[in-house]
């Protein structure tokens, strides 16, 4: 039986403006994340077509926010079943109705997919965090490409069984540390999806910026990364994949330099693995922490865009921010999803510590 091919060539994966923005999102059929995956790992003929998989892995390499409307086909289920089964003709049934009802393997895969991801037909995910989740929960294609009915009327995929899924999947996560050395060595799990930064690109990027921090009279930085200063005041030496070492140091030998809050990516984030420079956005922690930055400022009482201060803004994260909790665990360490996901380095006590001793808030002498 042949399966869908008319459904398929209809909603094969196409860009789409998106209304008022400029910015494209790709609409793509769920099970179709899966088939990119099996291409990168050899799969030389995807059902869902070489060249249509291939506009998908070229977008998602080119920018890897790139934000995907994850479709699959409910509403060929709206028509009423006495109009289908008992030919009651009240109602006329789609011009493409029995091709897309006879696409039910691949609906089912599709809904599988969804279901796994978290989310509802046709939402709408960045590329990153969509197959950042599908790395992280569908480790193999059984129940989904892979039948353990097998059947006439439910056909799997022909290389369902082939390994080339499973070649790609098997990579562990790696730490910021190891992304960074490893670079574009990497490709092998989610970074054979999304294309990693160049080892030589994350030093440019880590020399300039070092050098912008330590020149500038004006730091820019986000409030989420004030915070997280708190958390590596103890490290010393620089880290590769941040600023972090560098933006203290430079406020705790000038407490009075200014610095103004920016809402998004900032001065620490330029030698990151998963900085983006293009699109200016961290792709892994974008959501939840624009989010921050803005519960920050509303903890402080300021708006995006606001200059104080090192030692100010310390002093007043000091008098208004009670606990890490509030801000990088949500209040509720609710985790909601895995791009909501809270932090549990709220638990070192590293802000109390910092409060305590002072740290930016008291350094040097005032003028």
């Amino acid at each position: 039986m042949e399966v869908g091919k008319a459904y398929r060539a209809e909603r094969r994966v196409r860009g789409v403006k998106s209304p008022g923005t400029g910015a494209e999102h790709f609409e793509v059929r769920a099970h179709h994340l899966l088939c990119a995956i099996c291409a990168r790992g050899g799969c030389e003929s995807p059902p869902a077509g070489k060249r249509a998989i291939g506009r998908l892995l070229g977008a998602v390499w080119r920018n890897p926010y790139l934000s995907l409307k994850i479709a699959a086909d409910l509403d060929v289920n709206r028509a009423h079943y006495l109009d289908v089964y008992a030919k009651r003709g009240r109602r006329a049934l789609p011009r493409d109705f029995w091709k897309r009802q006879a696409d039910y393997v691949n609906r089912r895969k599709d809904l599988e997919v969804l279901r796994l991801l978290g989310i509802a037909p046709n939402s709408v995910l960045p590329a990153y965090l969509a197959y950042s989740i599908i790395f992280s929960r569908i480790r193999s294609l059984d129940g989904i490409c892979r039948s353990t009915q097998k059947s006439e009327e439910w056909p799997e995929c022909p290389h369902a069984r082939e390994g080339y899924y499973e070649k790609v999947v098997s990579e562990r996560a790696y730490g910021p540390k190891e992304n960074d050395e490893l670079g574009e060595a990497q490709g092998k799990g989610i970074w054979a999806i999304i294309r990693p930064r160049t080892r030589e690109e994350m030093s440019r990027a880590k020399a300039a910026s070092a050098k912008r921090i330590r020149e500038a009279s004006r730091l820019f930085i986000r409030p989420n990364h004030l915070l997280c200063i708190l958390c590596t005041a103890d490290v010393q030496e620089p880290l590769a994949y941040d600023n972090l070492v560098e933006a203290r140091k430079r406020m705790e030998e000038d407490p009075e330099v200014l610095v103004t809050l920016t809402e998004g990516c900032c001065m620490v984030c330029d030698p990151c693995f998963e900085y983006h420079p293009g699109e200016n956005i961290c792709i892994r922690t974008h959501v939840k922490d624009q989010l921050r930055d803005l519960n920050i400022l509303e903890k402080l009482g300021l708006r995006p865009g606001a200059t104080l201060t090192a030692r100010k803004l310390y002093e007043m994260i000091y008098d208004k921010i009670g606990s890490l909790r509030d801000i990088c665990a949500w209040g509720d360490e609710l985790d909601t999803a895995p791009f909501w996901s809270p932090c549990g380095g709220w638990r070192a006590g590293s802000l109390e510590k910092a409060r305590r001793e002072g740290l930016i808030a008291r350094a040097g002498s005032r003028r």
